[in-house]
């Protein structure tokens, strides 16, 4: 399958966030990632959701002045808010877009990501319609998980004992009529430094986008011809 890609700048509060942009021929949804340095988030994921026909944009979460600064840092417990924050600004960027506006939007998050994409579906629930986590500390979404009331599908590391007994906690936690799930991982170590059990915590990542998509009374699917997006 084809993919057009292109690098894109998302303006927060006066400065840059840079990201690319990846649009597969027909396109049937569209997933914002959200990770870390840390996070498993990168090129066999995208692969797995592109080939399902869903956009993602994946975006630098520090402006470049914050790459610089020394004492900035994404660590756990520090900037889950702020990055939700630029999540949603993210999102309304891409609902100023013709095209992609048409699509159904999920988040992934990983990592620090993987708090950062809970605060923000019970912040702004309206225009996503779905959520994933992949591993990571979504437990750092604390008070703001029993008002997450989007689709929420959590993958966690099947070999890391404290994370399964961590992502079990969060999903008791989220909103008591949220459409839940849990997913333990087989051969994942926390992290999710192993390839092929994050190609397949990724497929059941698609799965999720695509149901909860299909849900979703819309246009169904765009078809990119060439031209700008």
């Amino acid at each position: 399958m084809r993919v057009h890609q292109r690098d894109v700048e998302v303006g927060v509060a006066g400065r840059l966030l840079s990201g690319r942009l990846c649009v597969p021929e027909r396109a049937g949804g569209l997933v914002l990632l959200v990770s870390d340095e840390d996070g498993p988030l990168g090129a066999p994921v995208r692969e797995v959701l592109h080939s399902a026909g869903l956009v993602t944009l994946e975006l630098a979460w520090r402006t470049a002045d914050e790459e610089l600064a020394e004492d900035w840092t994404v660590r756990e417990g520090a900037h889950a808010e702020l990055i939700a924050y630029r999540l949603e600004v993210a999102r309304d960027w891409l609902q100023r877009d013709d095209v992609l506006s048409l699509l159904p939007m999920g988040y992934l998050g990983a990592g620090l990501g993987s708090a950062a994409v809970l605060v923000a579906a019970a912040h702004r629930p309206q225009g996503v319609q779905a959520v994933v986590t992949l591993g990571g500390r979504p437990d750092l979404a604390g008070v703001f998980l029993p008002e997450v009331r989007v689709p929420t599908l959590l993958l966690g590391a099947g070999d890391d004992a404290d994370r399964v007994t961590l992502v079990r906690s969060v999903l008791s936690g989220l909103g008591g009529d949220t459409r839940k799930a849990l997913q333990l991982v087989e051969g994942a170590s926390r992290g999710f430094p192993e390839v092929e059990p994050r190609v397949h915590a990724a497929r059941m990542a698609a799965a999720w986008f695509v149901d909860c998509f299909r849900a979703v009374a819309g246009p169904g699917v765009v078809e990119w011809m060439g031209g700008d997006v």
